[in-house]
Order: structure tokens, then sequence, then C-alpha cells
């Protein structure tokens, strides 16, 4: 169940509001974005951008914005945003570049995991369980500031510590990917049945290739051949051993985790 965490998520909260209202790095072009599209229906933001707010803060977060418009005014949203020359995403729905920030914008009724039925109605209440990964299961109400999330959420982001929210996904490459790239960044420890995942997986893609999907899917890669292959060798040792923990190993602590002020930046 989706529920709001108002004690865990006022930290959270705070960083959004300063990004929001921060005259600095093209923030205001988020901003006026955002406002342009409540005139059309609700608006969350979505997943990474909450993730690494919460685990780096503003200083750290440097990624692209997803956005999910609850909105039947199709035809209104293309009008609005044919100024952005926006390209189609991944996702069915808009890509665009800000002079500062990437954004994605997709309707809530088109998410992936809501078209195929894998999770029952269609609403920003349970968009935070469609996501592979529980990092990313959070939404962020514009109107309201509620925030959003699987349950225990931020339990996990304080632990590092990151689990399989919804197993049905059609890319497991890309969630390998992910689960390393977590790893690699923020220092994640996998839950035992991610690691299961994982495991299972591995026989399927070897670091050559996991290596290359990084590269084309990612502008900014941070995972080798040999760090990769590290991931492995910790990865099938703990199988092996320690099946039903979680894998936490040596693991590649991240060179990006700060616990730097963000009023800053």
């Amino acid at each position: 169940m989706c529920q709001e965490k108002p004690k865990k998520s006022s930290d959270l909260k705070r960083k959004v509001n300063y990004f929001l209202s921060s005259p600095k790095l093209g923030r205001p072009e988020v901003k006026n974005l955002l406002d342009q599209l409540q005139g059309l229906g609700g608006v969350g933001i979505f997943g990474g951008m909450l993730r690494d707010l919460s685990l780096l803060g503003n200083e750290g977060f440097d990624s692209d914005i997803d956005l999910v418009i609850d909105t039947d005014k199709e035809d209104e949203l293309d009008t609005l945003l044919r100024p952005y020359r926006p390209v189609q995403n991944k996702f069915g729905g808009y890509r665009l570049k800000l002079s500062r920030w990437p954004v994605d914008i997709w309707l809530l009724k088109s998410t992936w995991a809501f078209k195929k039925g894998y999770v029952e109605d269609d609403t920003f209440a349970d968009l935070c369980k469609t996501t592979f990964f529980d990092w990313d299961g959070i939404v962020y109400k514009v109107g309201d500031g509620t925030i959003l999330t699987v349950d225990g959420y931020f339990d996990h982001i304080n632990e590092k510590l990151l689990d399989i929210n919804l197993e049905n996904n059609p890319n497991p490459m890309g969630n390998i990917v992910k689960a390393f790239r977590y790893r690699e960044k923020y220092g994640a420890g996998f839950s035992n049945r991610l690691a299961k995942y994982i495991y299972e997986n591995l026989e399927d893609f070897d670091p050559d290739r996991i290596s290359s999907y990084e590269n084309k899917s990612h502008d900014r890669p941070v995972l080798s051949s040999n760090i990769i292959s590290q991931i492995f060798e910790e990865l099938c040792i703990h199988q092996e051993k320690y099946p039903l923990l979680p894998f936490v190993g040596a693991g590649v602590q991240s060179s990006l985790w700060t616990a730097k002020d963000d009023q800053g930046s």
C-alpha cells in the first residue's frame, strides 16, 4: 500500500521545495513547466529525482526529471509542449530538454504496469507500485506536496538496501544494469530477493554485454567491465554461501555519496 510518511518525508519535501524555488541552474524553467502542466490535470514528480534528492541532496542531483500527468486533455497537452520540441520517449510520452534539465512526461493512465494489468487502478496512489525497484517507488504530488511511497521506502533508503517492488518487467538486462549502477553510485546492498533475481539472470548477460548496454542507455556510464566482474564474483560467492541473506559484501562505495548541506547549490 502507498502511504504518506510525514515524519520521514519532511527532509525530502524541504529538498524538493528548495529545488522548485531556487533561481539557480535552470530550476525556474522546471517550475514554469510544472505550473503549465497543472493547468491540464494533476502532476506528479516520479522516481529518480526524488530518489537522488533523498540520497544525494540538490548538490548531487544531476539527472533526468520524470513527470506524470493525470489528464484526458491530450490534444491540449500536445499544444502546450509543442514549443519545447519534444520527441517521443520510451514510455510513449514526451521527452524534452530544458536549458539545463532533460524531462520525460507521460500520461498516468499510459504507465506500463497499469496498461498490462500488473497494478490495479491508475491513480497517483498506485503509481509508486509500478516500478521494478523499491527505491524508485515514490511520487511527489505537485499540487499539495504529498509524498507517496511503497512501504518501508525511507527505511530502505537510509539502510541503502535495494529491493524489488514489482518483478513483472520486460527488461531484465536494464534492471541488472540499474542495480549495478545503484551499487556503484550509492553503495547499495541488494535484498535476498533481488540478489536471487540477478543471480538467476547472470548466465544470459556477461560483463561486456552489461557494459555495452549501459553505454548505450545512459549518458553518464559508471560501470567498467572490471567493476561488473567484481560484482559478479561477489554475488556468485554470496548466493552459493548465503542465499537467504541480503547481499551487502564489500561493494563499491560511491564517490558521489556526500552528506553536504544542499542549500548552497
